[in-house]
């Protein structure tokens, strides 16, 4: 007996899997690409709503004005939350404003007050109203 049918009898020999078996696998990765590619894009999809901050300044250790633009579709109303934080990124100030509806891109500037010195205004969350 030879090494080569020596070591195949005791250990056997590693057989390709069956052409059936590689098809489900492929088919399986397919159907599993396709659902994560929908969950991504359907996740995308309702997203027309952003808000971007244009300026921030410290007044006073007591308020901070905060600019920002919000993108959104024509006839939403939407409020959006506006913060101060300090130096340690702890939000010393907050307040929510509401955008009117008519234009698709609105403007807003609003005075937080804070109960110590801000060092930075944000928009930390916009939603649609109604």
């Amino acid at each position: 007996m030879t090494e080569s049918a020596y070591l195949d009898d005791r250990y056997g020999r590693a057989t390709r899997p069956p052409g059936r078996l590689r098809l489900l696998a492929v088919v399986g990765m397919l159907i599993l690409v396709a659902a994560v590619t929908a969950v991504f894009i359907w996740s995308k999809a309702g997203r027309t709503l952003s808000a971007t901050v244009t300026s921030y300044q410290t007044l006073s250790d007591s308020a901070t004005t905060v600019s920002f633009v919000v993108d959104k579709s024509a006839g939403q109303r939407v409020s959006c939350r506006v913060v101060a934080q300090d130096r340690y990124t702890d939000v010393v100030g907050t307040v929510d404003v509401t955008v009117p509806a008519p234009k698709a891109q609105v403007s807003v500037t609003v005075i937080v007050p804070t109960r110590g010195r801000a060092v930075i205004g944000l928009v930390d969350s916009c939603r649609v109203l109604g």
